[in-house]
């Protein structure tokens, strides 16, 4: 096999200066608002903090440390880093990236790893300088590299560091120009190490229903019970913190006098005072005290006032607390006791990773999408009257932080009520910017200003919420109302991926997808997940691929084993199960084809509530009905606008189980005495009308002839 030839450099005519040390590394990126100029880093400092410049509020970006190139050689790496931040990436020899495309933000660690890499190889081999580097060089790097047993992808990334070197090579000073070649020609960085990439599938496993669907309920009970009193126990805590409740107005003065007074009025009131659990009963916790007269954070109480406090006789409580208990669980308080001050940071996390899950799952945007989701993004839909969310679009290179100048178009998600009043409820918990801060308090890492949570600490937030459940409540049979799921730990990135499985295969199977599946082309296209989204969709069409093939596996079992079908399309209905049946599979290797595959092989056979549907759009009364009154075209049957009278239906022996219990309850209302009148006769003409189906079905099994 003949090895490719090397790309010729081309000539490099213009010098480039030194980089001042004091300049700005973020010189040429949009920095997120709020971020102070004066903290931003210079070119001579040997940390350089780069999370100004990242898009998501909830990514945690590593500095880029300097300190770990060799002594001889950092300046030169140093250029070259800012080089990669100054400028768009030239596009490669062959030109397999975008033009003018910026190197992300999130790949300048491992751009920086990589380098730093090829500069302890360069220092132990003597070079001095970047622009010494020979083609020789490269290929004895390129055997060092795959020689080594770190992880295939860590030395691709090593090698497309190498060739990134190269490309800034006209941006660079003299000494920094990689003088070699274009490294490596001919190959791909994973070809060059033996990385074999996969085909895109989507492996992230669904969360199961009996887990989701219990950890959404509770989450739920958190937005409208729960929630409210961990909110309203936080703002009392925080401005007693402040020295700002109306509580605290009859203190004045200095401690003693403040002291007093609070000893009076707990007196007056019958009140303990605050106390801390301990191993011969509960003490007084003096900084609560502090607390409640105004003076938190004011100084502290002398050992003469301690002790004149514990000789006042007054009772002690087991714990110190804040706020009331009115939401109910089953028509009883969530809880017996209030809240203690202990439990509140704990009491948040948990509300939070609730409130996430309500948002998140029931949005269908991604963990990063919702974290950096800012205060007031609730809207209306003034054209429709939908209920939106305005946030950021969570993928896409050319991403850029808002700016005082310049702000990214935000893009709306339709969504329920109780999302609203998810995000309501997070927005009276704080007053900062993001709705999931990074912190509550005031700190130096990751200020909550300019940062939101991570999915990492969300996540945890998701298991500690369900853990808590566990361990506070139990169901009726003593169970945890929570189950765990068998395929792991819940992790907010399954969210999507399980939303997708649950609008295909609830609450009726296809018909329902059919008239979901037409909310999901419309919607969620244009509003629910943005017009650029359609991963979210592919999602659904595997899901929905997943129970086609399902469907025609029963169906068929069950007319091989003597599943009677009456009904004007019951001939229709044998031909399409048979005829789909004897489909012999094929690969699925990516959501795409999952559609083209869904297209050529779904047979159209709808189950519904007590009938079954065999899709014809030219024979459909539900069509027909909705073309009358001027609404579109349904992409399948419409169960709203089903008519009894439509030749595309089918009934199988399920159907008519079904409709023998409708007809009991029916033939039950008809005869009720304390019905009104419409409403029994309504019963009796409706029961009339299954007994004759029933009884249709039922004569044509048994004379053995189809219906």
């Amino acid at each position: 096999m003949t090895t490719p030839a090397r790309l010729s450099a081309p000539a490099v005519a213009t010098p480039v200066p030194w980089p001042d040390d004091s300049v700005s590394v973020l010189r040429n990126r949009p920095v997120r608002l709020g971020t102070d100029p004066a903290s931003l880093s210079r070119f001579g400092d040997d940390d350089w903090n780069i999370r100004p410049a990242h898009r998501d509020a909830h990514t945690t970006i590593c500095n880029l440390n300097l300190r770990v190139f060799p002594e001889p050689l950092r300046r030169q790496f140093r250029a070259v880093l800012l080089a990669a931040l100054d400028h768009p990436q030239p596009v490669e020899p062959g030109g397999r990236q975008r033009s003018a495309e910026y190197i992300g933000i999130g790949s300048m660690p491992v751009l920086a790893r990589g380098l730093q890499l090829f500069a302890h190889w360069m220092h132990l081999q003597g070079v001095r300088q970047i622009a010494d580097i020979t083609d020789h060089d490269l290929d004895v790097y390129l055997q060092h590299i795959t020689g080594t047993t770190t992880p295939l992808r860590q030395q691709a990334n090593t090698l497309n560091s190498v060739r990134t070197l190269w490309l800034f090579r006209d941006v660079l000073p003299a000494s920094c120009r990689l003088a070699a070649q274009f490294p490596w020609p001919g190959r791909t960085a994973n070809e060059l190490v033996g990385l074999r990439t996969s085909n895109g599938e989507n492996k992230r496993p669904r969360i199961q229903d009996d887990t989701m669907e219990a950890l959404l309920a509770w989450s739920l009970h958190m937005v409208e019970e729960i929630g409210p009193d961990i909110r309203d126990a936080w703002q009392e805590y925080t401005l007693l913190c402040r020295g700002e409740h109306s509580s605290q107005a009859i203190y004045v003065g200095t401690a003693g006098p403040r002291l007093r007074a609070y000893v009076d009025q707990c007196r007056r009131t019958c009140t303990p005072l605050p106390g801390i659990p301990g191993p011969d009963g509960p003490r007084i916790n003096y900084g609560h005290v502090l607390r409640l007269i105004g003076l938190d954070g004011k100084g502290a109480f002398s050992p003469a006032q301690k002790r004149w406090l514990a000789g006042q006789g007054l009772p002690v409580a087991e714990h110190s607390t804040v706020g009331v208990i009115t939401g109910q669980i089953q028509g009883r308080p969530w809880r017996d006791t209030p809240l203690a001050i202990g439990e509140l940071s704990g009491l948040w996390r948990r509300l939070a990773g609730a409130l996430f899950t309500v948002v998140c799952y029931l949005s269908g945007m991604r963990p990063g999408e919702v974290l950096s989701l800012r205060r007031g993004c609730c809207d209306t839909d003034e054209a429709t009257g939908q209920l939106v969310m305005h946030g950021h679009r969570g993928k896409g290179y050319d991403r850029a932080p808002d700016t005082p100048d310049a702000a990214e178009p935000t893009r709306p998600w339709v969504v329920v009520g109780v999302v609203h009043e998810a995000i309501a409820l997070l927005e009276s918990l704080h007053d900062q910017p993001h709705l999931f801060p990074a912190q509550l308090r005031v700190g130096m890492f990751r200020p909550s200003a300019t940062h939101a949570r991570t999915c990492s600490s969300v996540n945890r937030d998701i298991a500690d919420f369900a853990a808590w459940v566990n361990q506070t409540f139990r169901r009726a049979d003593g169970s945890a109302p929570i189950p765990d799921d068998p395929a792991g730990n819940l992790n907010a990135s399954r969210f999507r991926r399980t939303l997708a499985r649950f609008i295909v295969r609830r609450p009726r199977g296809l018909i329902a997808a059919a008239l979901q599946y037409g909310h999901v082309d419309t919607k969620v296209t244009l509003n629910y997940a943005g017009a650029p989204d359609t991963e979210w969709l592919q999602d659904v069409a595997v899901e929905k691929l997943e129970l086609v093939l399902e469907q025609i596996s029963d169906d068929a079992q069950r007319l091989a084993a003597g599943e009677h079908v009456s009904g004007p399309s019951a001939d229709e209905y044998r031909r399409r199960v048979v005829g789909s049946a004897d489909f012999p599979g094929r690969t699925v290797i990516s959501p795409r084809s999952a559609e083209r595959l869904l297209g050529s092989t779904d047979p159209q056979v709808h189950h519904g509530e007590g009938m079954t549907c065999v899709w014809r759009p030219e024979t459909a009364a539900c069509r027909a009905a909705r073309l009358a009154q001027g609404l579109p075209e349904p992409a399948g049957p419409d169960e709203r606008e089903c008519r009894s009278t439509c030749t595309n239906l089918a009934f199988t022996d399920r159907d008519i189980t079904r409709r023998k219990q409708d007809l009991h309850d029916l033939k039950a209302t008809a005869s009720d005495p304390l019905a009104p009148r419409p409403l029994r006769d309504r019963a009796a003409a409706q029961a009339e009308r299954i007994a004759s189906l029933v009884h249709r079905h039922e004569q044509h099994r048994n004379e053995g002839a189809p219906a």
